[in-house]
């Protein structure tokens, strides 16, 4: 209610005046305010500060101050542990495991506040410091003492292992003051060289031997003359057990015996057996010899030599004639019709000369009558002896002053160089033309199945007419020459000289680790008889130099050094036949009167197969490589063969063979 009563709604006249803040007033107010407020703060950031201070100061001397969570705490430094306050001890870094904390191969070691690494004995730091830590990277890597020279002592063998090594004896050198492994830097305990001494000695026997005692030396036994050897194994070696090996030979006298008996024959001997020994036979009157050898030997083998020989009953001719200068025989009962060859040879007697003129017949196989001319001269004697060679039948006659007709178309008949003849017509028949038959036959004893014919009609005016032939070498031949219009004829013969052998068969085989087993077949026998065939051994350098037509035969033992090449077996060509001979390089055999010698081990070798030729005393040979064999001393890891054919590198060897093939 107003004030004049009535309780009636005040007028706006009514109401107080409002009072009125000047504004300076009102600013200095504010002022005031925020001036009260940042006292308030102030007060209250000393009072934290001063909290906050208080704590770091009660940290221990091994700790260290840190504001964690807005808050400051004490923490105990690295490598010790506590409350960072009141106590900080040492902490043992080496009790959580030195594998895990050092790593392999190591040490660990504790110090106060920290820890180091040491490698154990055998092994260093890869950073080549002697202690370390493990948070540089560092590891322990094991020490190869083996590289140490002479670490295990003359003869030892060093073998690495981890963190340390040991020590062995090489092959040829025994442990002595100990055994296997040890240390030499440590012990007295060392390698001995293997030493056997002087080898055994076998009754009977030359020593081939090199003086070496030491292991794995070789001494071989080689019989003395006159005595052969039983047992296989000829040589010992000095074994690791300081002895030498057992030997399983001895040498026995070579005796043959009694010789062998030949019927109709007589012998001729002085009673005695032993190696040399000879026997010559003879055949009784009534018989003839047959075959080439007549003397036996007695060999290495303890037997004696193979005989060829043999007595046939002498036959007579039947109808045996002379003719004036032509001789006529009818042959033997049986034989016409079959090819037969006669050897004539005819010696004039009382001459000086004792020259002998052979000359081969071969007529007709449907001719039971044989007929030939001689040239012979008037009032002279000759022996005439006539040999059917495969009927072995002999007929011998004297010729006692033939009459001979001196008119003759042609004389003095001659052989120039061998293959040629040359001879003079007689006066008046000069400048008239003369047709001769030239009959020529060639053949061979050592062939039976050889027959070299050749007929020809020659027509010329010349005074001293001349053919030349084309012969074969190694063979007989008879030149018949008779005139077509007179009933004249003359025979000269002639025997041609034999030339180089073919080489047998051979497979030529080249091997590595291993001596092989070698084969050949005989050779044709184109150019001569062959006698024998030569196993030759080279030892190979940088290439093989050997003489193929060296005539010196070389033993093992006549060798002057271990480079020069030897014959180490000889095999005769009847041995042969018509089969294949196997042999092995090295058996330690005899063939014939050569040793067949072991071959060594580390060395590089060719064999060569030498074909020889012997006949009228004249001697050739050819030469083949048979094979090479390469570093023994090695275990076979494969096997080569190169087989260059059927007959191998079969081209003959002239003057000098150059292995070239074992290169």
């Amino acid at each position: 209610m107003g004030p004049g009563g009535g309780g009636g709604t005040l007028s706006p006249a009514w109401w107080p005046p409002r009072r009125r803040w000047p504004l300076d007033s009102l600013l200095l107010f504010l002022a005031l305010l925020l001036l009260l407020h940042s006292s308030e703060e102030e007060k209250e950031g000393d009072a934290a500060s001063n909290l906050l201070s208080d704590v770091c100061a009660t940290c221990h001397a091994n700790a260290t101050c840190q504001q964690i969570d807005g808050k400051n705490a004490c923490v105990c430094n690295y490598g010790f542990v506590g409350n960072g306050r009141t106590y900080c001890q040492d902490k043992d870094e080496c009790q959580i495991g030195t594998e895990k904390i050092c790593g392999d191969h190591t040490s660990c070691h504790n110090t106060y506040g920290s820890f180091y690494c040491v490698c154990l004995e055998g092994f260093q730091a890869s950073s080549k410091n002697k202690i370390f830590i493990p948070n540089d990277g560092t590891n322990c890597i094991d020490i190869n003492e083996c590289e140490v020279s002479d670490i295990c002592g003359l003869g030892g063998r060093c073998l690495n292992t981890a963190g340390s090594y040991e020590c062995y004896c090489m092959e040829g050198y025994q442990i002595e003051n100990g055994s296997e492994p040890f240390h030499s830097l440590t012990t007295n305990i060392s390698c001995k060289e293997i030493d056997c001494g002087k080898p055994p000695e076998v009754q009977n026997t030359e020593i081939i031997w090199d003086n070496t005692t030491t292991f794995g030396s070789t001494v071989y036994y080689k019989c003395k003359d006159g005595f052969q050897h039983l047992g296989e194994r000829n040589f010992s070696q000095c074994t690791v057990a300081q002895k030498w090996e057992s030997i399983t030979f001895e040498c026995k006298e070579i005796t043959c015996g009694q010789p062998p008996i030949i019927s109709h024959s007589k012998r001729i001997w002085n009673g005695l057996s032993q190696l040399g020994s000879v026997v010559e036979f003879t055949c009784i009157k009534g018989f003839y010899p047959a075959g080439t050898k007549r003397r036996s030997f007695c060999t290495r083998s303890g037997a004696w030599e193979f005989l060829d020989l043999r007595c046939e009953k002498v036959e007579e001719f039947a109808d045996v004639a002379l003719n004036e200068s032509c001789l006529t025989w009818r042959r033997r009962y049986g034989s016409a019709g079959i090819n037969e060859t006669y050897q004539l040879s005819m010696r004039m007697l009382g001459s000086e000369s004792n020259t002998t003129t052979d000359i081969l017949i071969n007529p007709p196989a449907r001719e039971e009558t044989v007929n030939v001319c001689l040239q012979l001269h008037q009032d002279t004697n000759y022996s005439v002896e006539i040999t059917a060679r495969f009927a072995r039948l002999i007929l011998m006659l004297k010729i006692i002053h033939p009459v001979v007709e001196k008119k003759v178309e042609f004389s003095n008949i001659t052989l120039v160089n061998g293959t040629c003849i040359k001879w003079w017509r007689e006066s008046g028949t000069a400048q008239a033309e003369e047709t001769y038959v030239i009959h020529v036959q060639g053949l061979r004893w050592y062939q039976e199945q050889f027959h070299h014919e050749l007929i020809l009609n020659f027509t010329t005016d010349s005074q001293t007419p001349e053919v030349c032939f084309n012969f074969l070498p190694g063979s007989n031949y008879s030149v018949n020459v008779s005139t077509i219009n007179l009933d004249h004829n003359v025979v000269v013969s002639t025997k041609t000289e034999i030339d180089d052998p073919e080489p047998p068969k051979v497979e030529f085989i080249s091997v590595q680790g291993f001596v092989p087993l070698l084969r050949l077949r005989k050779a044709e026998e184109k150019n001569g008889p062959i006698s024998s065939y030569q196993a030759v051994v080279i030892p190979w350098s940088s290439q093989c130099n050997f003489n193929c037509y060296s005539s010196t035969n070389v033993t093992y033992f006549s060798k002057g050094s271990d480079s020069e090449s030897y014959v180490a077996a000889e095999f005769p060509a009847q041995a042969i036949g018509d089969g294949t001979l196997e042999f092995a390089p090295g058996d330690r055999l005899y063939y014939g009167k050569y040793y067949n010698a072991p071959l060594k081990q580390g060395r590089d070798y060719c064999i060569i197969v030498r074909t020889i030729s012997e006949w009228d005393e004249v001697r050739t040979q050819s030469c083949v490589a048979w094979a090479q064999i390469k570093d023994l001393s090695s275990p076979p890891q494969h096997l080569t063969v190169v087989v260059l054919g059927s007959v191998a590198a079969c081209c003959s060897i002239l003057l000098l063979l150059l292995c070239v093939a074992c290169g």
